[in-house]
């Protein structure tokens, strides 16, 4: 076998399915003979574990591309049950250092200096060993020149070569996942690659995280009990970013020290309801490890990889949202969610409202600490999905902050519940925006709209009636009933076709034997192999005209209730006569 990219694209799909196999999800594979003799104690043990717990321990072996791939599941409560989700929280993008020689060349190239000198040149001093090592890139303490402390992030050479190869061959299971399986048409598989692509190349570029950074650090300057660091633009670049270091403890270790841990909670969870109906820029990423707390009791907030927007339109309807739940008015909610979603086709509010009655019943009257962490969202992005509506990526970036924060207030300050805070907060600001006295920059831009609207309306009335005259409009009916017959009349050419063909196949396979006669001595083998294609096109014939030219796919839910049954059914002990 060759040593190109096909070859090498084959062998990374090898080890996908080995590794597949080792951790259970590849139930086919894991019987044949070769699998199950290197088949190891540890291997057995693994399977025994819950699904869940197996498929993130998969992928944190399958490498890089597959952390990030599961880290962005565990932002999609529409997609995975909560338990995947859990496991998928918790996945560690820790790996080995590399080495100091590597960071040398890498910050060479970068800064267009000799490897030699990248050191002495930048810094007064390098930490040659990381504070922290991740599958994407690695993090030094240095100390600059004009004595800044800084940390250098640089990226892990040949990282950007692995997640293009991995992300291509995700991208080829996506397409073939959505021609089979049923789940997979119906969450979108080859868009959410598509957005996981997008995501991880971006994340790749520190330039993107430099911009980010620094938009976070202008929109808080000068608010009290929040610090962002600096960047330092001179030396960062798509593959190197340098920021200021910040010295401080973890906010979980305020766990011993309650009335300064409730004080510096209730200052996060009202900057985080700032952060995203205020400015309109949050960060996506909040759990422990990234908010650290200083000697004035400042929430500091690192690592800018993943940070999500909201626009002026979508922070007024989640504010309306936010006030539904809160009154617990049902046609609102079903409204607001529609208009924030991406929808298929028409939404049948009737039932859809029926739905949100019956969520918002089963956690009325429930407390924060009755209420299972990002239940209530994670209920309502799934119920949006069963009937069509698809939540924005950034409603899953902000469900998963919403997620660490919570976890954040259970862990310091039980006994606060936020929502109180956030319904007052949400309150206030859309009085607020409703105020006259603050719709002048609004009734400005909404009357330059209107008149650009006005000024136009002639002209574009013009040219349909034109086009219309020309005979250049079209119309486009779809109907249930004619796309069925369509679907009919492809499922009987595709029969006529294979019956011809299975006919013409007979005919030759006789036809041979009559020339040649059965002592011929490949005539009989020609014959053989012209009857057998004859029988598979009339089978695929008969089967796509019984089909009615549409295939079926494959329900996983139905695949995988199957299986449940048959593991019950080999664990149950049967009862003794």
């Amino acid at each position: 076998m060759g040593s190109g990219p096909g070859a090498t694209a084959f062998s990374r799909l090898r080890e996908i399915a080995a590794v597949m196999a080792r951790h259970g999800f590849a139930p086919t594979m894991r019987t044949m003979p070769l699998v199950r003799a290197f088949a190891s104690e540890d291997d057995v043990a693994r399977r025994a574990r819950p699904a869940a717990e197996r498929f993130a321990a998969m992928l944190e072996e399958l490498g890089p591309t597959f952390v990030k791939l599961g880290q962005i599941l565990s932002t999609r409560a529409d997609l995975l049950p909560p338990d995947f989700v859990a496991a998928l929280s918790r996945l560690q993008d820790q790996v080995p250092p590399f080495p100091l020689d590597d960071v040398r060349r890498t910050l060479a190239e970068a800064w267009g200096l000799p490897p030699a000198q990248v050191f002495g040149d930048r810094f007064a001093s390098f930490d040659e060993t990381p504070l922290a090592s991740a599958s994407m890139a690695q993090v030094h303490a240095a100390v600059l020149k004009d004595g800044r402390a800084v940390v250098v992030k640089v990226q892990r050479p040949g990282i950007a070569a692995s997640v293009r190869k991995d992300s291509e061959i995700l991208m080829l299971v996506a397409q073939l996942l959505e021609r089979v399986v049923q789940e997979a048409s119906t969450y979108h598989a080859v868009d959410l690659i598509t957005e996981f692509k997008t995501a991880l190349h971006g994340e790749l570029d520190f330039r993107r995280e430099q911009k980010s950074l620094e938009a976070f650090a202008k929109k808080n300057a000068g608010r009290p009990g929040v610090h962002v660091p600096y960047s330092v633009p001179e030396l960062s670049g798509g593959t190197v970013l340098v920021m200021e270091r910040l010295h401080g403890r973890r906010i979980t270790e305020l766990a011993g020290q309650p009335d300064r841990a409730a004080r510096v909670v209730e200052r996060l969870v009202e900057v985080a309801f700032e952060h995203v109906f205020v400015d309109g820029l949050f960060h996506g990423d909040p759990h422990p490890g990234n908010l650290l707390i200083d000697d004035e009791d400042r929430v500091a907030f690192i690592d800018f990889g993943v940070v999500g927007t909201v626009p002026r339109e979508t922070q007024d309807r989640l504010l309306t949202l936010l006030l539904a739940l809160s009154l617990r008015d049902v046609d609102t909610l079903a409204r607001i969610v529609v208009r924030l979603g991406d929808v298929d086709s028409r939404v049948d509010l009737v039932p859809f409202r029926a739905a949100l009655q019956a969520l918002l019943d089963r956690y009325f009257g429930l407390s924060l600490g009755e209420v299972a962490t990002g239940a209530v969202f994670a209920d309502l992005v799934d119920l949006s999905t069963r009937f069509g509506i698809r939540l924005p990526r950034e409603m899953a970036i902000l469900s998963k902050a919403s997620v660490s924060i919570d976890g954040v207030v259970r862990a310091l300050h039980p006994r606060f519940d936020p929502s109180a805070m956030i319904a007052r907060r949400a309150e206030e600001l859309l009085r607020q925006r409703l105020d006259p006295r603050e719709w002048k920059s609004g009734g400005l831009r909404t009357a330059l709209q209107l008149g650009l609207v006005v000024q136009e309306l002639p002209q574009q009335l013009g040219q349909a009636l034109l086009d219309l005259e020309r005979g250049h409009v079209q119309v486009t009916v779809k109907s249930e009933a004619l796309e069925s017959l369509n679907a009919t009349l492809r499922g009987m050419s595709m029969s006529i076709s294979g019956g011809i063909l299975a006919g013409t196949l007979v005919l030759a396979g006789f036809f041979t034997l009559d020339r040649a006669g059965l002592t011929q001595k490949f005539a009989p083998l020609i014959a053989g192999g012209a009857f057998a294609l004859a029988s598979g096109c009339f089978g695929v014939a008969f089967g796509w005209y019984l089909s009615g030219g549409r295939l079926p796919k494959l329900t996983l839910a139905r695949l995988i209730a199957g299986r449940a049954r048959r593991v019950e059914q080999r664990t149950t002990p049967t009862e003794a006569p």
